[in-house]
């Protein structure tokens, strides 16, 4: 207990508080987004039985939310309960204690009990300050990877000043599809994969195979050696004038292997028409996506390989990540990084 228990009542969000954070999002954080108009998404989102995950700051006197925060579990083990913070707003419309929200963000573990409290996708200019400065986590910059089909004349989704094309392993990994999460529970068990966070095929078959706005492939990678598959990879397809782009989100299991399949991720992108494939990443090693073939986008790259289509933005886009405990992992679909918009 603190000087904000005298003022507000913090605590964990429950069925009956759904309305009052959606009409808060709609106020205080975006005007007709998608989780302040569509009750089923919200749901999917963060509703869990009867509990909601997010930490609310109510003011013991209006009643009224003054403060929220989201998050997402990255599993149901509660001796590995690791989680990404989400939406984190406090109404600046009233005179509220400062700090609230940072006092949001030191309760959550507390609340929620979970082992690790990452953050993905903060604002350059007002969250990561914050978190450097008041919570005194590392922060850092995900590294942002791309492979170019070297048979498109004309890029319509990238800008490319330089075309890199660098030379891959000529291994013979295999890449099978996986349709089904039957299927993927037949071939390997998901929860002996995932390392920091913890994901367990509770996340996965909800993430992945059950979400009501995106669609999207996974692939198994077998070795070259071993014939059994020892890491999946999970893409979506994104558009743009006419053109796609395939952009690997998430990664489970031996990392090495990837080195093994770049003339197999090659030959997707010319089956399929893809500009290029695209990995963000943090914690991934470099030498195993060099390896495959993958280029790294920094500051000496002049190419433009956008991240945002929903709306369409050409524009290189820096991800921010920040972690408590060495050793984590962060992908692009982590936390609600490919939340729909719309």
């Amino acid at each position: 207990m603190n000087e904000f228990d005298e003022r507000y009542d913090i605590r964990l969000a429950n069925v009956q508080d759904i309305d009052d954070i959606m009409r808060f999002i709609d106020i205080h954080w975006r005007k007709g987004h998608i989780l302040s108009t569509n009750r089923e998404y919200f749901e999917f989102e963060f509703r869990e039985d009867e509990n909601v995950n997010f930490v609310l700051a109510i003011d013991k006197v209006s009643k009224e939310i003054e403060a929220l925060l989201g998050f997402v579990r990255a599993s149901q083990s509660f001796e590995k309960m690791d989680i990404w913070g989400s939406i984190w707003k406090v109404n600046n419309e009233h005179d509220n204690m400062k700090m609230l929200g940072v006092e949001l963000q030191k309760r959550l573990k507390e609340l929620t009990g979970c082992r690790f409290h990452n953050r993905i996708g903060m604002n350059s200019r007002t969250a990561v300050p914050i978190v450097r400065l008041h919570l005194g986590s590392t922060v850092k910059k995900m590294n942002h990877y791309y492979m170019l089909n070297d048979a498109v004349e004309e890029y319509m989704v990238a800008t490319i000043v330089e075309k890199n094309i660098p030379k891959y392993e000529l291994k013979t990994g295999g890449l099978k599809k996986i349709d089904t999460f039957e299927e993927l529970r037949e071939k390997i068990d998901v929860n002996s994969l995932s390392s920091y966070p913890y994901k367990d095929e509770w996340y996965v078959r909800r993430k992945f195979f059950e979400n009501p706005k995106r669609d999207y492939i996974v692939y198994g990678i077998e070795s070259s050696t071993a014939k059994q598959i020892e890491a999946l990879f999970v893409a979506r397809e994104c558009e743009y004038m006419q053109s796609k782009v395939m952009r690997i989100l998430d990664y489970y299991g031996n990392r090495e292997v990837l080195s093994s399949i770049g003339n197999n991720l090659k030959q997707l992108m010319y089956e399929n028409d893809y500009e290029y494939i695209d990995f963000y990443n943090y914690g991934f090693e470099a030498e195993y996506l060099e390896r495959a073939g993958f280029c790294l986008r920094d500051k000496q790259n002049k190419n433009v390989i956008p991240n945002y289509f929903e709306p369409f933005v050409k524009e290189n886009v820096e991800i921010w990540v920040s972690y408590d405990s060495e050793g984590m992992l962060f992908y692009k679909a982590d936390g609600d990084q490919d939340r729909a918009n719309s």
